[in-house]
Protein backbone atom coordinates (compact mmCIF):
# COMPACT_ATOMS: atom_id res chain seq x y z
CA UNK A 1 0.00 0.00 0.00
CA UNK A 2 1.77 3.32 -1.25
CA UNK A 3 1.12 5.27 2.29
CA UNK A 4 2.66 8.53 0.71
CA UNK A 5 0.49 9.02 -2.42
CA UNK A 6 -2.57 7.65 -0.04
CA UNK A 7 -1.31 10.74 2.36
CA UNK A 8 -0.92 13.19 -0.17
CA UNK A 9 -4.55 12.79 -1.18
CA UNK A 10 -5.41 14.44 2.52
CA UNK A 11 -4.40 17.71 2.75
CA UNK A 12 -5.78 17.65 6.66
CA UNK A 13 -3.01 15.30 7.48
CA UNK A 14 -0.49 17.59 6.71
CA UNK A 15 -1.56 19.04 9.78
CA UNK A 16 -2.94 17.16 12.22
CA UNK A 17 -2.65 13.18 14.00
CA UNK A 18 -6.02 12.26 12.84
CA UNK A 19 -7.42 9.55 14.96
CA UNK A 20 -10.90 9.79 14.16
CA UNK A 21 -11.84 8.02 11.06
CA UNK A 22 -14.63 6.57 13.27
CA UNK A 23 -16.21 10.02 13.35
CA UNK A 24 -16.03 11.78 10.15
CA UNK A 25 -12.92 10.93 7.74
CA UNK A 26 -10.86 13.04 6.47
CA UNK A 27 -11.47 14.41 2.86
CA UNK A 28 -9.87 13.15 0.11
CA UNK A 29 -8.90 15.82 -2.49
CA UNK A 30 -10.40 13.21 -5.24
CA UNK A 31 -13.76 13.68 -3.52
CA UNK A 32 -13.76 17.29 -3.02
CA UNK A 33 -12.82 18.07 -6.76
CA UNK A 34 -16.15 16.62 -7.68
CA UNK A 35 -18.27 18.41 -5.96
CA UNK A 36 -16.49 21.56 -6.36
CA UNK A 37 -16.64 20.68 -10.31
CA UNK A 38 -20.08 20.28 -10.21
CA UNK A 39 -21.20 23.47 -8.94
CA UNK A 40 -18.57 25.51 -11.03
CA UNK A 41 -20.52 23.59 -14.06
CA UNK A 42 -23.64 24.65 -12.56
CA UNK A 43 -22.77 28.27 -12.32
CA UNK A 44 -21.03 28.31 -15.89
CA UNK A 45 -23.82 26.12 -17.68
CA UNK A 46 -26.97 26.06 -15.32
CA UNK A 47 -28.75 23.60 -13.35
CA UNK A 48 -28.19 19.95 -14.54
CA UNK A 49 -31.59 19.10 -13.56
CA UNK A 50 -33.28 22.02 -15.95
CA UNK A 51 -30.58 22.70 -18.51
CA UNK A 52 -29.83 18.55 -19.23
CA UNK A 53 -32.22 16.26 -17.06
CA UNK A 54 -31.70 13.38 -19.28
CA UNK A 55 -28.01 13.34 -18.32
CA UNK A 56 -28.62 14.31 -14.68
CA UNK A 57 -30.46 11.55 -13.87
CA UNK A 58 -28.10 9.34 -16.24
CA UNK A 59 -25.27 10.95 -13.49
CA UNK A 60 -27.18 10.14 -10.80
CA UNK A 61 -28.65 6.58 -11.68
CA UNK A 62 -24.83 5.67 -12.26
CA UNK A 63 -23.70 6.93 -8.47
CA UNK A 64 -26.89 4.91 -7.37
CA UNK A 65 -26.07 1.99 -8.72
CA UNK A 66 -22.41 2.42 -7.92
CA UNK A 67 -23.04 2.23 -4.43
CA UNK A 68 -25.54 -0.23 -4.57
CA UNK A 69 -22.85 -2.59 -6.40
CA UNK A 70 -20.21 -1.66 -3.14
CA UNK A 71 -23.21 -2.65 -1.03
CA UNK A 72 -23.73 -5.85 -3.03
CA UNK A 73 -27.12 -5.45 -2.94
CA UNK A 74 -29.59 -4.57 -6.10
CA UNK A 75 -29.95 -0.55 -6.91
CA UNK A 76 -33.81 -1.27 -6.47
CA UNK A 77 -33.85 -2.41 -2.96
CA UNK A 78 -31.53 1.39 -1.98
CA UNK A 79 -32.76 4.38 -0.63
CA UNK A 80 -30.36 7.34 -0.50
CA UNK A 81 -30.28 9.61 2.41
CA UNK A 82 -27.97 11.72 4.94
CA UNK A 83 -26.85 9.14 7.31
CA UNK A 84 -28.16 6.36 9.64
CA UNK A 85 -30.39 8.90 11.38
CA UNK A 86 -32.92 8.82 8.46
CA UNK A 87 -32.31 5.77 7.74
CA UNK A 88 -33.90 4.28 11.50
CA UNK A 89 -36.75 6.95 11.61
CA UNK A 90 -38.01 5.69 8.00
CA UNK A 91 -38.11 1.83 9.67
CA UNK A 92 -39.07 2.81 13.34
CA UNK A 93 -41.55 5.36 11.94
CA UNK A 94 -42.84 2.87 8.95
CA UNK A 95 -44.08 0.38 12.13
CA UNK A 96 -47.46 0.37 13.50
CA UNK A 97 -46.67 0.21 17.15
CA UNK A 98 -48.83 -0.48 20.26
CA UNK A 99 -48.25 0.02 24.04
CA UNK A 100 -46.50 -3.34 25.37
CA UNK A 101 -44.34 -3.40 21.99
CA UNK A 102 -40.74 -4.29 22.50
CA UNK A 103 -37.54 -3.46 20.46
CA UNK A 104 -34.02 -4.93 21.26
CA UNK A 105 -31.42 -2.67 21.77
CA UNK A 106 -27.34 -3.05 22.46
CA UNK A 107 -26.07 -1.27 25.90
CA UNK A 108 -23.81 0.45 23.09
CA UNK A 109 -26.08 2.41 20.74
CA UNK A 110 -25.56 5.60 19.01
CA UNK A 111 -27.82 8.21 19.78
CA UNK A 112 -28.75 7.92 16.19
CA UNK A 113 -30.20 5.08 16.94
CA UNK A 114 -31.35 5.33 20.85
CA UNK A 115 -32.74 9.04 20.62
CA UNK A 116 -35.19 7.91 18.13
CA UNK A 117 -35.62 4.33 20.21
CA UNK A 118 -36.26 6.43 23.16
CA UNK A 119 -38.79 8.61 21.14
CA UNK A 120 -40.95 5.36 20.46
CA UNK A 121 -40.92 4.59 24.07
CA UNK A 122 -42.39 7.55 25.34
CA UNK A 123 -44.46 8.18 22.38
CA UNK A 124 -46.17 4.85 21.63
CA UNK A 125 -45.21 2.68 25.09
CA UNK A 126 -42.47 0.68 23.36
CA UNK A 127 -40.53 -1.46 25.38
CA UNK A 128 -36.51 -1.15 25.11
CA UNK A 129 -34.73 -4.43 26.15
CA UNK A 130 -30.99 -3.74 26.38
CA UNK A 131 -28.72 -7.02 25.20
CA UNK A 132 -25.34 -6.08 27.17
CA UNK A 133 -22.19 -6.38 25.03
CA UNK A 134 -19.94 -8.65 26.70
CA UNK A 135 -18.30 -11.95 26.54
CA UNK A 136 -17.75 -12.83 23.61
CA UNK A 137 -19.97 -13.73 20.15
CA UNK A 138 -21.40 -17.17 21.69
CA UNK A 139 -22.14 -14.84 24.82
CA UNK A 140 -23.88 -12.17 23.48
CA UNK A 141 -25.58 -14.28 20.83
CA UNK A 142 -27.10 -16.01 23.70
CA UNK A 143 -28.23 -13.10 25.30
CA UNK A 144 -29.91 -11.69 22.22
CA UNK A 145 -32.22 -15.30 21.89
CA UNK A 146 -33.01 -14.82 25.37
CA UNK A 147 -34.29 -11.25 24.73
CA UNK A 148 -36.93 -12.32 22.13
CA UNK A 149 -40.01 -12.50 23.35
CA UNK A 150 -43.87 -12.84 21.80
CA UNK A 151 -43.64 -9.14 22.02
CA UNK A 152 -40.71 -8.36 20.08
CA UNK A 153 -41.13 -5.93 17.09
CA UNK A 154 -37.56 -5.53 15.74
CA UNK A 155 -34.39 -5.75 16.56
CA UNK A 156 -32.22 -2.34 15.94
CA UNK A 157 -28.70 -3.22 16.53
CA UNK A 158 -24.96 -2.20 15.80
CA UNK A 159 -22.98 -4.07 13.21
CA UNK A 160 -19.94 -2.50 14.79
CA UNK A 161 -20.35 -1.07 18.43
CA UNK A 162 -19.50 3.19 18.18
CA UNK A 163 -17.20 2.99 21.39
CA UNK A 164 -15.32 -0.42 21.68
CA UNK A 165 -15.63 -1.37 18.01
CA UNK A 166 -17.17 -4.47 19.51
CA UNK A 167 -18.01 -6.34 16.09
CA UNK A 168 -21.42 -8.34 16.64
CA UNK A 169 -22.21 -11.90 14.76
CA UNK A 170 -25.00 -10.31 12.97
CA UNK A 171 -25.21 -13.37 10.72
CA UNK A 172 -26.18 -15.77 13.20
CA UNK A 173 -28.34 -12.94 15.08
CA UNK A 174 -30.43 -12.29 12.24
CA UNK A 175 -31.17 -15.86 11.71
CA UNK A 176 -32.14 -16.43 15.44
CA UNK A 177 -34.35 -13.26 14.87
CA UNK A 178 -36.10 -14.83 11.67
CA UNK A 179 -36.96 -17.45 13.36
CA UNK A 180 -38.84 -15.73 15.57
CA UNK A 181 -40.24 -13.48 12.72
CA UNK A 182 -38.74 -10.90 14.32
CA UNK A 183 -37.01 -8.38 11.76
CA UNK A 184 -33.56 -6.59 12.21
CA UNK A 185 -32.45 -3.59 11.56
CA UNK A 186 -28.67 -3.38 11.44
CA UNK A 187 -26.37 0.22 11.97
CA UNK A 188 -23.73 0.20 9.65
CA UNK A 189 -21.88 3.45 10.44
CA UNK A 190 -19.03 1.44 11.63
CA UNK A 191 -18.79 -1.39 9.67
CA UNK A 192 -18.90 -0.47 5.51
CA UNK A 193 -15.32 0.22 4.74
CA UNK A 194 -13.24 -1.29 7.52
CA UNK A 195 -13.92 -4.64 6.04
CA UNK A 196 -15.83 -6.40 3.37
CA UNK A 197 -19.35 -6.46 4.39
CA UNK A 198 -22.14 -7.90 2.09
CA UNK A 199 -25.21 -6.41 3.23
CA UNK A 200 -27.63 -8.82 0.92
CA UNK A 201 -25.54 -11.69 2.57
CA UNK A 202 -26.14 -10.98 6.03
CA UNK A 203 -29.79 -11.38 5.45
CA UNK A 204 -31.01 -8.31 7.80
CA UNK A 205 -34.72 -6.32 6.74
CA UNK A 206 -32.72 -3.18 6.76
CA UNK A 207 -29.60 -1.90 7.13
CA UNK A 208 -28.64 1.75 7.40
CA UNK A 209 -25.61 3.21 6.52
CA UNK A 210 -23.34 6.60 6.27
CA UNK A 211 -20.78 6.99 4.23
CA UNK A 212 -18.26 9.76 5.59
CA UNK A 213 -16.91 7.65 8.36
CA UNK A 214 -14.50 4.46 6.52
CA UNK A 215 -15.75 5.16 3.20
CA UNK A 216 -14.73 8.04 2.91
CA UNK A 217 -17.36 9.64 1.37
CA UNK A 218 -18.22 13.67 1.76
CA UNK A 219 -20.31 14.83 4.70
CA UNK A 220 -24.36 14.26 5.22
CA UNK A 221 -24.27 11.26 2.87
CA UNK A 222 -25.49 7.52 3.87
CA UNK A 223 -28.35 5.29 2.78
CA UNK A 224 -31.06 2.54 3.54
CA UNK A 225 -30.67 -0.95 2.34
CA UNK A 226 -34.81 -2.30 2.74
CA UNK A 227 -35.38 -6.08 1.39
CA UNK A 228 -37.97 -6.20 -1.12
CA UNK A 229 -39.89 -8.56 1.43
CA UNK A 230 -40.41 -4.89 3.43
CA UNK A 231 -40.34 -2.51 0.35
CA UNK A 232 -44.27 -2.45 0.56
CA UNK A 233 -45.25 -3.10 4.34
CA UNK A 234 -43.43 -0.47 5.99
CA UNK A 235 -45.31 2.53 5.98
CA UNK A 236 -44.56 5.79 4.14
CA UNK A 237 -44.19 8.18 6.86
CA UNK A 238 -43.29 11.25 4.10
CA UNK A 239 -43.62 11.30 0.81
CA UNK A 240 -42.17 13.41 -2.34
CA UNK A 241 -41.83 12.75 -6.37
CA UNK A 242 -39.79 9.50 -5.51
CA UNK A 243 -42.76 7.48 -3.92
CA UNK A 244 -44.66 7.81 -7.43
CA UNK A 245 -41.80 7.82 -9.95
CA UNK A 246 -38.15 7.61 -9.85
CA UNK A 247 -35.32 7.11 -12.58
CA UNK A 248 -34.96 4.73 -13.94
CA UNK A 249 -38.16 2.88 -12.99
CA UNK A 250 -38.13 0.61 -10.21
CA UNK A 251 -40.65 -2.31 -9.19
CA UNK A 252 -43.60 -1.02 -7.89
CA UNK A 253 -42.31 -1.17 -4.08
CA UNK A 254 -39.14 -0.18 -4.63
CA UNK A 255 -36.71 1.41 -2.03
CA UNK A 256 -36.34 4.78 -3.81
CA UNK A 257 -39.90 5.54 -3.20
CA UNK A 258 -38.65 6.12 0.56
CA UNK A 259 -36.05 9.09 -0.78
CA UNK A 260 -37.60 12.23 0.46
CA UNK A 261 -37.18 15.55 -1.90
CA UNK A 262 -34.12 16.47 -3.83
CA UNK A 263 -31.05 15.02 -2.82
CA UNK A 264 -27.85 16.84 -2.99
CA UNK A 265 -26.82 14.78 -6.03
CA UNK A 266 -22.77 15.83 -6.02
CA UNK A 267 -22.32 14.18 -2.81
CA UNK A 268 -23.42 10.96 -4.32
CA UNK A 269 -21.12 11.19 -7.24
CA UNK A 270 -18.70 12.18 -4.85
CA UNK A 271 -19.18 9.00 -2.72
CA UNK A 272 -19.01 6.85 -5.81
CA UNK A 273 -16.03 8.39 -6.37
CA UNK A 274 -14.62 7.42 -2.51
CA UNK A 275 -15.89 4.21 -3.01
CA UNK A 276 -13.20 3.78 -6.56
CA UNK A 277 -10.44 4.94 -4.62
CA UNK A 278 -11.29 2.47 -0.93
CA UNK A 279 -11.92 -0.49 -3.45
CA UNK A 280 -8.61 0.36 -5.41
CA UNK A 281 -6.91 0.03 -2.28
CA UNK A 282 -8.88 -3.37 -1.40
CA UNK A 283 -10.89 -3.88 1.26
CA UNK A 284 -9.49 -6.90 2.70
CA UNK A 285 -5.80 -4.92 2.46
CA UNK A 286 -7.42 -2.16 4.42
CA UNK A 287 -8.43 -4.46 6.76
CA UNK A 288 -5.27 -6.46 7.48
CA UNK A 289 -3.31 -3.13 7.95
CA UNK A 290 -5.65 -1.73 10.45
CA UNK A 291 -5.69 -4.73 12.13
CA UNK A 292 -1.56 -4.81 12.47
CA UNK A 293 -2.00 -1.43 13.24
CA UNK A 294 -4.21 -1.41 16.26
CA UNK A 295 -2.97 -4.60 17.44
CA UNK A 296 0.83 -2.08 17.51
CA UNK A 297 -1.47 0.35 19.57
CA UNK A 298 -2.44 -1.80 21.79
CA UNK A 299 0.47 -3.60 22.61
CA UNK A 300 1.59 -0.23 23.32
CA UNK A 301 -0.66 0.94 25.36
CA UNK A 302 -1.40 -1.84 27.72
CA UNK A 303 2.21 -1.24 29.59
CA UNK A 304 0.60 1.86 30.69
CA UNK A 305 0.01 1.54 34.11
CA UNK A 306 -3.73 1.61 35.07
CA UNK A 307 -4.47 1.54 31.44
CA UNK A 308 -7.48 -0.37 30.61
CA UNK A 309 -8.18 -1.32 26.26
CA UNK A 310 -12.09 -2.33 26.05
CA UNK A 311 -11.82 -3.16 22.47
CA UNK A 312 -11.98 -6.79 21.60
CA UNK A 313 -9.34 -7.73 18.97
CA UNK A 314 -10.56 -8.81 15.65
CA UNK A 315 -12.43 -10.95 14.67
CA UNK A 316 -14.53 -10.00 17.65
CA UNK A 317 -13.59 -6.82 17.00
CA UNK A 318 -13.48 -4.31 14.47
CA UNK A 319 -10.06 -3.96 12.81
CA UNK A 320 -9.56 -0.82 13.33
CA UNK A 321 -11.21 0.99 16.87
CA UNK A 322 -8.70 1.09 19.95
CA UNK A 323 -11.13 2.38 23.32
CA UNK A 324 -8.88 2.42 26.26
CA UNK A 325 -9.54 4.26 29.96
CA UNK A 326 -7.46 5.21 32.84
CA UNK A 327 -8.37 4.82 36.22
CA UNK A 328 -8.94 8.17 37.75
CA UNK A 329 -8.51 10.18 34.19
CA UNK A 330 -11.34 11.07 32.80
CA UNK A 331 -11.25 10.47 29.13
CA UNK A 332 -12.07 14.11 28.08
CA UNK A 333 -8.71 15.10 29.86
CA UNK A 334 -7.06 12.59 27.96
CA UNK A 335 -8.74 13.91 24.99
CA UNK A 336 -7.98 17.34 25.34
CA UNK A 337 -4.91 16.90 25.89
CA UNK A 338 -4.17 14.54 22.84
CA UNK A 339 -5.62 17.49 20.83
CA UNK A 340 -3.21 19.74 22.74
CA UNK A 341 -0.31 18.07 20.99
CA UNK A 342 -2.34 18.10 17.66
CA UNK A 343 -3.67 14.04 17.85
CA UNK A 344 -7.15 13.99 17.13
CA UNK A 345 -9.52 10.95 18.86
CA UNK A 346 -12.67 11.35 20.48
CA UNK A 347 -13.54 10.80 23.76
CA UNK A 348 -16.38 7.85 24.70
CA UNK A 349 -18.91 8.02 27.16
CA UNK A 350 -21.75 5.57 26.83
CA UNK A 351 -19.84 3.03 29.02
CA UNK A 352 -16.93 4.30 30.55
CA UNK A 353 -15.27 7.55 30.27
CA UNK A 354 -12.47 6.90 28.21
CA UNK A 355 -11.15 7.66 24.51
CA UNK A 356 -11.54 5.70 21.33
CA UNK A 357 -8.60 5.74 18.52
CA UNK A 358 -9.55 5.32 14.71
CA UNK A 359 -6.70 3.29 13.31
CA UNK A 360 -6.89 3.63 9.55
CA UNK A 361 -4.92 2.55 6.70
CA UNK A 362 -3.85 6.28 6.19
CA UNK A 363 -2.22 6.31 9.60
CA UNK A 364 1.39 5.70 9.99
CA UNK A 365 3.90 3.44 12.43
CA UNK A 366 5.52 6.56 13.74
CA UNK A 367 1.84 7.99 14.74
CA UNK A 368 1.15 4.83 16.25
CA UNK A 369 4.54 4.79 18.31
CA UNK A 370 3.57 8.91 19.34
CA UNK A 371 0.34 8.20 20.21
CA UNK A 372 1.32 5.52 22.97
CA UNK A 373 4.46 7.79 23.94
CA UNK A 374 1.97 10.96 24.46
CA UNK A 375 -0.47 9.28 26.46
CA UNK A 376 1.84 7.80 28.65
CA UNK A 377 3.54 11.24 29.83
CA UNK A 378 -0.36 12.46 29.94
CA UNK A 379 -1.00 9.55 32.41
CA UNK A 380 2.28 10.35 34.26
CA UNK A 381 1.57 13.78 34.73
CA UNK A 382 -2.23 13.37 35.86
CA UNK A 383 -1.25 10.51 38.71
Amino acid sequence: MDLVGIRSRMPLLQELVYLNTGGISPSLNIVTDVFHGYFDRIARTGPPLIVDSVRNASEMEDAHKRIASFLHIDPNDLCLTRGVTDGVHLVFNGFDWNPGDEMILTDEEHPAVQVPADRLAKACGVTLKRLAIAGGPEMILKRFRDLITPRTRLAALSHVTTDTGTRLPVEAMVRVAHEREVPVLLDGAQSLGQFPVNVKAIGADFYSYLSYKWMFGPFSTGGLYIARSWQGRLKLVATGRQAEQALPEPPENGAQRFEIGQLSQPLYYATAVALDFIEGLGLSAIESVCTRRAAALCEGLKTIPGLVVHSPAPPDGAPGIVAFSVKGIEGTHINTQLRARRMIPRPTGLKFSGVRVSVAFFNTDEEIEELVKTVAEIVKKAV
